[in-house]
């Protein structure tokens, strides 16, 4: 189902994992009205009726990857769609996909999402979108995580998927990744995995910062 998260950004999920613990994959819908912009993040395959949702909207117009393997379904909707499919600069060389244009850290774009590239992760492209509607909304791919009941992360906090691989190689580095993160203004965050944290979610950053990296 579709859902809004706030103002124009609308997310779709699939279930994953044991269905005691199971935890959202998640994908997104900016909708930018000025610039006759309808982007898709990251995006998971749609059922029939979150393809009907999604085109009441309008017709998806740009793909953005937070990195490079959360291509997921972004060639099937360019085919349907004609969206162009946009990558951080910084993964072009590892793209083993044709692409159709590019970003980098601070752009703006559409004059209304910014590019917010993440370092000192095992991935160079990694990259965050603030949404500059309302209060503010930060999107993040893989490098932080909302609420798992799999790895014990709660509702409304911020955690780090450790047990599978270990994106941060460097934690000193990261955190200062972290920090930067900091500097920009948003209420809400929502992630590629786990659950959106819709108030306060600079402060639940500001904790797992404080708490979660020395862990």
């Amino acid at each position: 189902m579709l859902q809004q998260l706030y103002a124009d950004v609308y997310c779709w999920s699939e279930r994953h994992g044991e269905a005691e613990a199971s935890y959202n994959w998640n994908s997104f819908a900016i909708r930018v009205n000025q610039a006759n912009v309808l982007a898709l993040v990251d995006p998971l395959p749609l059922s029939s009726a979150e393809i009907r949702a999604v085109e009441e909207l309008g017709t998806p117009s740009h793909i953005l990857l937070t990195c490079n393997w959360h291509l997921r379904q972004s060639e099937r909707y360019r085919k349907r769609w004609g969206c162009e499919i946009y990558v951080n600069e910084l993964g072009l060389e590892e793209a083993e996909f044709p692409i159709d244009g590019t970003f980098k850290h601070g752009d703006r774009l559409w004059d209304c999402v910014e590019v917010v590239h993440i370092p000192h992760v095992d991935w160079s492209e990694e990259t965050a979108f603030l949404v500059k509607q309302g209060n503010g909304l930060l999107v993040v791919g893989d490098a932080l995580c909302g609420g798992r009941a799999d790895i014990g992360v709660p509702d409304g906090e911020v955690g780090i998927y450790w047990t599978r691989y270990k994106p941060i190689t460097d934690f000193y580095d990261v955190g200062s990744s972290l920090h930067q993160l900091m500097e920009y203004p948003f209420e809400t965050m929502c992630f590629g995995h786990g659950s959106p944290i819709l108030f306060q979610a600079k402060e639940a950053l500001e904790r797992f910062i404080d708490t979660g990296l020395s862990e």
